[in-house]
């Protein structure tokens, strides 16, 4: 995986504004400098945690620094993100579940959002991963807002769901990454009728910009909202 810089910053030692950091706190970097990293991760007030691979910087040769997300973003595949996880099946469109953080049932056939083409059976793979917490169910809710936007920009076709949520057992199994955004209930893969991924790729990738992560393989897209540029391929 490559850091790309695209605008002037700084990698610092913790989220707090450069200007209130010391010189031994924070590292200038120029715009149109690339770095080999280990991983990236967000973290808070619009930074990602980034472990850089192999490049030491600073006084004291840290590899992991923090940097505001507009100012990067990252391309290339995780070594460990090889998912392959099983198409949906029929749902038992009468059964209910409970979510954490919410005292009513939400019907598996029910829309996520109101008027929404996506379900909660879509979400939870029929009832079969219930979120541990009201965090993923908040992931959940953002991303199925982001694949309405995504329904109507091609053209409304309808949108097959191959992974939504995946519990940390679910994804270790079917070969997702460790920091899979699918952990946080924000990601989904997915197939459009009649449009090849490669071809829906395309049509997202500018629309989508810095707002998450993008990926295509042969046979589905995968869509994040972890807000800041990551793109890839899975080889497959």
């Amino acid at each position: 995986m490559d850091l790309k810089v695209n605008s002037n910053t700084f990698f610092k030692l913790s989220t707090e504004l450069s200007d209130q950091l010391s010189d031994a706190e924070k590292v200038f970097v120029s715009k149109g400098t690339t770095y080999p990293v280990q991983s990236h991760t967000p973290d808070l007030g619009d930074h990602v945690k980034v472990e850089l691979a192999d490049v030491f910087l600073g006084p004291e040769n840290r590899n992991t620094w923090y940097v505001y997300r507009f100012h990067v973003e990252f391309e290339g595949n995780e070594p460990d993100n090889n998912p392959k996880d099983q198409e949906q099946s029929a749902s038992p469109q009468e059964n209910a579940i409970k979510l954490p953080g919410y005292t009513t049932n939400f019907s598996l056939s029910s829309p996520i959002m109101p008027n929404g083409h996506f379900t909660w059976a879509e979400a939870t793979k029929n009832g079969t991963r219930i979120p541990a917490d009201k965090s993923i169910v908040d992931g959940i809710l953002k991303i199925a807002e982001v694949m309405e936007e995504v329904r109507s920009l091609l053209g409304d076709r309808p949108i097959k769901v191959n992974s939504w949520y995946r519990d940390p057992a679910t994804n270790r199994r079917v070969g997702g990454a460790s920091r899979s955004r699918h952990l946080s209930g924000d990601a989904l893969d997915f197939v459009v009728q009649g449009m090849s991924p490669s071809q829906v790729y395309a049509k997202l990738n500018p629309w989508w910009g810095a707002r998450g992560g993008l990926a295509s393989s042969s046979v589905f897209t995968h869509i994040d909202a972890r807000g800041y540029k990551a793109r890839w391929s899975y080889g497959y």
